[in-house]
């Protein structure tokens, strides 16, 4: 590819932390469009340039794209998700980028339709996308292992319990650093894969297994409990009815899948279940003793 910057969008999260830590090592010229300039620098320091700007403040968005390759295209969950994207990838498609790659939503929160606002965002604006000239691919990753696994095992060592609205609901867990991966994967690669890209890890683990992993790696007991999930509001914050709906929906097991395509990308297996809780206990400074 050109040595055209490639512009990192959400790149002071978790997530975009990891994407461009990994371009940088690659070499790549990579520009990073944020609200927080100055957590930018701190983070990245002078590996990559800084625009600062807002998705709603349309000339500091054309002087982000200007000269930009490629477009790695993600934001938090927000109600403003569909305008602030869809501002991004058409000032992108002005300036002449080659791809975009949007970190979308998990595949059961946009198939079928109707059960989640926030798969309803995201296929809103991958269906804007589909009609772009520019080259397109959306990445589903499914449960995030550094958002919900890191939760559960959390609360496992602080209370020595995993509680769940549906104990035997599976999930296939995916770790960020394989989001990651992909997306400078497909940030870089010749052609894109397809359209969308169900990202999931190599096997469905239920919280009651995940309870027994737990209370094998800290060597003491791990109660599973269920306690039904919160009514999910019909009015209010867009974040915290998203969160809600994501609950409902794992709990009925539309998390419970699995794709080949980490592996067939990457050419290696994604990382595990088993793998990430050694590392989040590893990782803590010290661990409670349990009260029963």
């Amino acid at each position: 590819m050109s040595a055209r910057p490639i512009l990192v969008t959400g790149a002071t999260g978790k997530l975009g932390q990891l994407i461009v830590e990994r371009l940088v090592a690659l070499g790549q010229p990579v520009r990073v469009f944020t609200r927080r300039p100055e957590t930018a620098r701190i983070l990245f320091k002078e590996t990559v340039q800084v625009a600062a700007g807002d998705f709603g403040d349309r000339p500091t968005l054309d002087e982000a794209v200007h000269g930009i390759g490629r477009l790695l295209l993600l934001s938090p969950i927000s109600a403003r998700l569909v305008t602030d994207q869809i501002a991004v990838a058409d000032a992108a498609v002005a300036a002449n980028v080659a791809r975009i790659v949007k970190i979308s939503g998990s595949d059961w929160t946009i198939e079928p339709p109707g059960n989640s606002i926030s798969g309803a965002a995201h296929a809103a604006i991958e269906r804007h996308l589909g009609g772009l000239p520019a080259e397109t691919v959306s990445l589903r990753p499914n449960a995030w292992m550094q958002v919900s696994l890191a939760n559960t095992v959390r609360q496992a060592i602080a209370n020595g319990q995993v509680i769940a609205a549906n104990l035997n609901a599976g999930i296939g867990y995916i770790d960020a650093r394989d989001i990651a991966d992909v997306a400078v994967h497909q940030l870089l690669a010749d052609r894109v894969r397809g359209r969308t890209l169900n990202l999931t890890g190599s096997d469905v683990v239920s919280f009651r297994q995940i309870a027994v992993l737990l209370a094998a790696a800290l060597k003491r007991p791990v109660a599973a409990l269920e306690k039904p999930p919160q009514t999910v509001p019909g009015h209010g914050d867009f974040e915290h009815r998203a969160v809600a709906q994501f609950v409902r929906l794992i709990a009925a097991g539309r998390a419970a899948t699995t794709t080949n395509v980490v592996a067939t990308l990457l050419g290696r297996p994604p990382r595990t279940v088993a793998a990430f809780i050694s590392e989040q206990l590893a990782s803590a400074t010290a661990v409670p003793e349990y009260q029963p």
